[in-house]
C-alpha cells in the first residue's frame, strides 16, 4: 500500500473506545525478558503489548496495533531481543503483520507483512540478529535476520513441512541450534545457519504427548519439553532428539497440563507450570533441582493457567498468567513481584448477579470490608445495596426450561438442542420471567431466543461473559464479562446501548454509551480512551476519555439511558447534549497533539546538567501545537516557546523539537506534554536516574543557627463558611473544620517547616472578594521548594451547563455567575503554583442550596477532581464525599466527619508504620477508611493523586 493509500485508510478508521487500567484485561499469551533482567514485556488477548520495569513492576510503555472488530489487533506472541532495545509482536491481524518495536516509546521500527498465517510464537537467537516465528496451521517456521537494529528485515529459508500449528520455539545458548514443538506431534531440531535453518532431527518422543513449551539447558545439551495435555516434562538429548528422563508432580491432575517450562541460566533447575494446581487449586510453579534429579518443590503463584515461563540471568524467574497478572521469582522462590490487574471477576456469581425490575441496577459481587457496596445504580450513578425483590439469572419459568447451559456445547431450550458454531461454548443462560425469551452466553456471543429455540439475535462478545441476565420488564439484556465489564443491551434488537466498568476496590468506575459520552467517579475517567488507528505500518494512538471531558462527561445523560430504553432516547431528551456530534469520527476531528521522547529513554541526573531532549509532536494539520509543558515529579517545569526551539521534520506530520532541560539532582519523573486548540496530550515520561555512585540518602536540612535552612515554607489557604447571609443555606462546622485545621498546621512550623503562612477565611471574612484575594495570596507567595494546602468548606454546586461555583459568604443563589467563585479562579491558581500543591473539597453537604427556583443546579464536585488531579494539571485533591453524596456534621464529633479525620490522622493516627511522618498516601488510607466508619458507610471520601507525583510527608507526627 502507498504511503497516499495508506494514510487514506487511517482517516477512514473509526476510532474506539478501549478499556485501559494500566495492566492488561484479558489473557497474557506470551512474555520475555532481555538478556540483563531489566524490562519485561507481556502481549495478551487485549490488543496490547506492555512493557515494564522488570525490577520495580513499574509500566513504562504500550504497544497498540492497528486492530479492528473481534479478534483483529490480538496479540499471542511477543520476543525482546536480548540487549532489550527492541521487542517482536504479532497475532491476529489481516496481514498477518509481525512488529518490531522499539521499545522505549511502543512505536513500529519495521513490519513484516502477508506472512501465509497467524503467528504463534516469537524467539530471538541470543545475537539478536536473527528471528524466528512460528505458525498457525501447515505453515511451519520463518526466520528473519536483521544487521539494522530492526529497522529492516530479509527473510531466510525457514520450513513449512508441518501438519499443524508451530507451539514453540527455543535458541540454544550459542544461537547454533533451534529447537521447534508443534500440535503435529513432533519436536524438530535445526541448525541456524546465515543461510537459513537446516532441520537436523524430527522426532515424536514417549511420553511428550502434545509438545509444547521448549527450553535448552545452558550447556545445549538438553532440552526440556513440556505438554500441551499432560501434567510432565520430558527431556530429550539435544542432538538425537531422544528422551533421557521423565519429570513428573507429586500427583497428577486429569485434564491438567505442565505446557511451558524454563531452564535456569545456572543449568541447576528446571521450572515448569500449565494449568497444573496444587489441592488447594492454586495455579503453580513446579521447580526440579539438581538439574531434575531432585525431587519437585511447588510455588502457588496464580489464579489461572501460567501461560509463560522465562529464566533471567540473575537466577529470577518472570512468570505470565492468564489472569491476567504476571510476576517475578527470586532464584529461592520467593515473590519479588506480582502485577494484577485490578478486574472484578464474575465467575461463580450467578446467585449475586441480581437485577433490578428494570434494569437500572445491578448486584455482581460479593458483600466486602472495605467495598463501596455489592451494587450499582445507574439511576442514581451511586453504590447501592441490592434491593430485595432483585431477580438472580432463572433457568426456568412460566414452563420455559434452558438446560445444558454451563460449559457445554449443546445447551436447549424445552428440550430442543441449539446450534452453536465450532468451538462454541454455553458459559451462562437466563429465563424471561414470563418464559418467553431465553438469552445464552457464549465465548464468543451473546444469543436471544424464544421459547421455542428460535434465535432472535446474536451479538459478538467483547470477552468471555461469565453472567447474563434478563430485565422482569422485557427490555434489557445485562452481561458480566471477563474484562471486568458490564454491558447492557436492548433486548428488542441486542444493540448495546451502556458499558459499565467498575474496579474491583470500588474506588474507580467509568461509564460509558457507544457514542463517547460517558460518566466517571474521580479517578475514573482514565479506565477507558479512544483507539485512533494510524494505518498498518504505525502504532495506535490512544486518547483517554479525560481529553474530551468538555464536551462528552454528561453524567445527567447516563443516569438516563436505562430509564428511557436506548442512549438516543435520552439525547432526545436532553437537547443541549444532543447537539454535541457521537461516535468515533467525531473524535477524530477533536484530537489533541501526541507527544513522545525519541531521545534519551533514560537520563542520569547532577546538580546543575542539562539535557537536551528530543521531542516528537504530532497534531492534526487544521489544529497546529500551541505549546509544551512539563512537570517534574508533578510540580510545573518551565519550557521555552516552541518558536525558540531547534526543529526538525520527521514524517507522518510530526515534528522533532530540541527541549533543554536542567537535571534535578535527584530521581524524578518528567512528565511532557503538547497543547493545540483541542487540549492538551496524553504525557510523555522520561525517568531521571542519578548515577549509582551518587544514589545515597540525602541529608537533612541543616536546623543550625547560621546556616542555609533549606526546608520548605508552608502556605495554607483555607476557606469556610457556616454563616451564609442566605438564612436558608446555614452550616454548622464547615468554619470551625477551617480554624481547627489551621490552627494543627501552624504547630508545624520550625519542623518540617522553616515557617508556616495561613490565610483563614471565615464567615463573614470570607466573602467571594476575600476567596479571589487569598487565591491571589498563595500564587504570589509560593516558590517552587513549598507546600501549598487550599482547604475549602461550605456548600457548592453544579450550573445547567455543569460548571461548578464555591458559594461564598455573600452569594445569590439566583446570581450565581456573579457571586459565585467560579471553579476556574480554584483551578487556575492551583494549576500554577509553582511547588507542591494539595486542594481539600468539603462542599458537598445538605441543605436547601438547592430549594426553590435552583432546580437547574445539582451537586456533583467528581469533574473538578479529576480535572485538577489529571497528569498535566499535576493537584492532590482530598474530596469529602464522592459524586452524589452528602458530607456529614455532627456536634458528636465536633466537625464535618472528613475535617475530624484529616485532623485525626494529621495528629499521628496516619502513622501506621511509626515512622514520625505523615505522607499524603498514608493520610489517604487512614482518611477513607475513618470516614466510612463515623458515617457507616454513608460517605466515602476519596483522594486522587496524578500521575508523576511521587508521595512525600505533609507533617510530623505527634507521638
Amino acid at each position: 500500500m502507498s504511503g497516499t493509500a495508506a494514510g487514506q485508510a487511517a482517516a477512514e478508521a473509526v476510532p474506539s473506545l478501549r478499556i485501559e487500567t494500566g495492566s492488561h484485561v484479558a489473557p497474557i499469551r506470551a512474555a520475555s525478558l532481555d538478556r540483563d533482567g531489566r524490562y519485561a514485556v507481556t502481549a495478551a488477548e487485549d490488543k496490547t503489548a506492555r512493557l515494564w520495569d522488570a525490577g520495580s513492576g513499574t509500566l513504562l510503555s504500550v504497544f497498540r496495533p492497528p486492530s479492528g472488530a473481534g479478534n483483529d489487533g490480538k496479540l499471542y506472541a511477543v520476543a525482546m531481543t536480548p540487549d532489550g532495545s527492541v521487542y517482536a509482536a504479532a497475532g491476529w491481524s489481516s496481514g498477518n503483520d509481525l512488529y518490531l518495536v522499539r521499545r522505549h516509546d511502543g512505536q513500529i521500527i519495521h513490519r513484516v507483512t502477508g506472512l501465509p498465517d497467524v503467528v504463534t510464537h516469537l524467539s530471538f537467537s541470543p545475537d539478536g540478529r536473527k528471528l524466528v516465528a512460528g505458525l498457525w496451521g501447515r505453515q511451519g517456521v520463518r526466520i528473519f535476520a536483521s544487521a539494522d537494529a530492526w529497522t529492516a528485515a530479509r527473510e531466510l529459508p525457514g520450513d513449512a513441512d508441518y501438519s499443524d500449528e508451530v507451539n514453540a520455539t527455543a535458541w540454544s545458548l550459542d544461537g547454533k541450534m533451534l529447537v521447534v514443538s508443534s500440535a503435529d506431534g513432533f519436536v524438530r531440531s535445526y541448525e541456524a545457519t546465515a543461510k537459513g535453518l537446516q532441520r537436523l532431527a524430527r522426532s515424536t518422543p514417549a511420553g511428550t504427548g502434545v509438545p509444547f513449551g521448549l527450553a535448552f539447558s545452558p550447556d545445549g545439551q538438553t532440552v526440556a519439553v513440556g505438554a500441551a495435555d499432560q501434567a510432565q516434562v520430558v527431556l530429550l538429548e539435544a542432538k538425537t532428539l531422544k528422551a533421557s528422563r521423565t519429570l513428573a508432580p507429586p500427583r497428577s491432575s486429569p485434564g491438567r497440563s505442565l505446557s511451558v517450562v524454563a531452564w535456569s541460566t545456572d543449568g541447576q533447575r528446571i521450572y515448569a507450570a500449565g494449568s497444573w494446581s496444587n489441592d488447594k487449586g492454586q495455579f503453580a510453579i513446579l521447580t526440579w533441582p539438581d538439574a531434575g534429579r531432585g525431587e519437585p518443590s511447588i510455588l502457588p503463584v496464580a489464579r489461572n493457567t501460567i501461560t509463560a515461563l522465562h529464566a533471567a540471568r540473575d537466577g529470577r524467574l518472570l512468570y505470565a498468567t492468564a489472569d491476567p497478572a504476571w510476576g517475578m521469582l527470586a532464584a529461592g522462590g520467593q515473590a519479588l513481584l506480582n502485577v494484577g490487574h485490578g478486574l472484578l471477576d464474575f465467575r461463580n456469581q450467578r446467585s449475586r448477579f441480581r437485577l433490578a425490575t428494570d434494569g437500572g441496577a445491578l448486584s455482581f459481587q460479593e458483600a466486602r470490608p472495605g467495598r463501596s457496596a455489592e451494587a450499582f445504580d445507574l439511576r442514581q450513578l451511586a453504590w447501592a445495596k441490592p434491593g430485595k425483590d432483585w431477580q438472580a439469572p432463572r433457568t426456568t419459568a412460566a414452563k420455559t426450561v434452558v438446560d445444558n447451559w454451563f460449559e457445554r456445547q449443546n445447551p436447549s431450550i424445552n428440550g430442543k438442542t441449539l446450534v452453536l458454531d465450532a468451538g462454541e461454548w454455553s458459559l451462562s443462560a437466563s429465563v424471561a420471567r414470563d418464559g418467553g425469551r431465553v438469552v445464552v452466553a457464549t465465548n464468543f456471543r451473546i444469543r436471544l431466543y424464544d421459547r421455542n429455540g428460535s434465535e432472535l439475535w446474536r451479538a459478538a462478545a467483547p470477552a468471555t461473559p461469565w453472567q447474563v441476565n434478563l430485565s422482569d420488564d422485557g427490555r434489557w439484556v445485562v452481561a458480566g464479562f471477563s474484562d471486568g465489564s458490564l454491558r447492557w443491551y436492548r433486548q428488542n434488537d441486542g444493540s448495546e446501548q451502556l458499558v459499565f466498568f467498575p474496579q474491583a476496590d470500588g474506588r474507580r468506575w467509568v461509564m460509558w454509551t457507544p457514542g463517547g459520552h460517558f460518566a466517571a467517579s474521580p479517578g475514573g475517567e482514565t479506565l477507558v480512551g479512544w483507539q485512533v488507528d494510524r494505518g498498518p505500518a504505525q502504532a495506535a494512538d490512544f486518547y483517554p476519555v479525560s481529553r474530551f471531558r468538555a464536551e462528552y462527561y454528561r453524567p445527567e445523560l447516563l443516569s438516563e439511558v436505562v430509564g428511557k430504553g436506548s442512549s438516543q432516547a435520552a439525547l432526545a431528551a436532553l437537547p443541549a447534549i444532543a447537539a454535541t456530534p457521537l461516535g468515533g469520527k467525531a473524535i477524530r476531528e477533536r484530537l489533541p497533539p501526541t507527544v513522545r521522547i525519541v531521545s534519551p529513554d533514560v537520563a542520569p541526573t547532577s546538580r546543575g546538567s542539562e539535557v537536551k531532549l528530543q521531542v516528537a509532536v504530532r497534531t492534526p494539520v487544521d489544529a497546529p501545537t500551541t505549546r509544551l509543558r512539563a512537570r517534574l515529579n508533578g510540580q510545573p517545569v518551565a519550557v521555552p516557546p516552541l518558536a525558540s526551539l531547534r526543529t526538525s521534520r520527521a514524517s507522518d506530520n510530526e515534528t522533532i523539537y530540541e527541549v533543554p532541560l536542567a537535571l534535578p539532582d535527584y530521581d524524578a519523573q518528567l512528565l511532557l506534554f503538547a497543547e493545540n486548540k483541542h487540549g492538551v496530550s496524553p504525557e510523555a515520561t522520561l525517568l531521571l536516574k542519578r548515577p549509582p555512585a551518587a544514589v545515597a540518602e540525602p541529608a537533612s536540612p541543616s536546623l543550625a543557627t547560621g546556616s542555609a535552612d533549606l526546608r520548605p515554607a508552608l502556605y495554607v489557604l483555607a476557606v469556610g463558611v457556616s454563616k451564609y447571609q442566605d438564612p436558608s443555606i446555614q452550616l454548622e462546622f464547615a468554619a470551625k473544620d477551617s480554624t481547627d485545621l489551621t490552627n494543627f498546621l501552624k504547630t508545624q512550623e520550625g519542623g518540617l517547616y522553616r515557617k508556616v503562612a495561613v490565610r483563614l477565611l471565615t464567615d463573614n471574612g470570607a466573602k467571594r472578594d476575600d476567596v479571589l484575594d487569598g487565591l491571589e495570596w498563595i500564587r504570589r507567595e509560593l516558590t517552587s521548594r513549598d507546600v501549598a494546602i487550599v482547604f475549602i468548606a461550605g456548600h457548592g454546586v453544579n450550573d445547567a451547563d455543569g460548571t461548578y461555583y464555591f458559594l461564598p459568604q455573600d452569594v445569590n443563589i439566583k446570581a450565581l455567575k456573579r457571586s459565585g467563585v467560579i471553579f476556574s479562579e480554584i483551578r487556575n491558581t492551583l494549576v500554577s503554583l509553582p511547588g507542591k500543591a494539595l486542594f481539600f473539597i468539603d462542599t458537598c453537604h445538605a441543605g436547601n442550596v438547592l430549594g426553590t427556583g435552583t432546580r437547574s443546579l445539582r451537586l456533583d464536585t467528581t469533574a473538578v477532581i479529576n480535572e485538577l488531579s489529571s497528569a498535566d494539571n499535576g493537584v492532590i485533591v482530598f474530596a469529602a464525599a464522592t459524586g452524589r453524596q452528602y458530607a456529614q456534621e455532627s456536634s458528636d464529633w465536633g466537625n464535618g466527619a472528613f475535617t475530624k479525620a484529616i485532623l485525626e490522622g494529621l495528629r499521628g493516627k496516619a502513622d501506621y508504620n511509626r515512622s514520625g511522618r505523615i505522607t499524603h498516601k498514608m493520610l489517604d488510607l487512614y482518611v477513607s477508611e475513618r470516614v466510612k466508619a463515623l458515617t457507616e458507610g454513608a460517605q466515602s471520601p476519596v483522594t486522587i493523586v496524578p500521575s508523576g507525583v511521587p508521595d512525600f510527608p505533609l507533617v510530623f507526627g505527634q507521638r
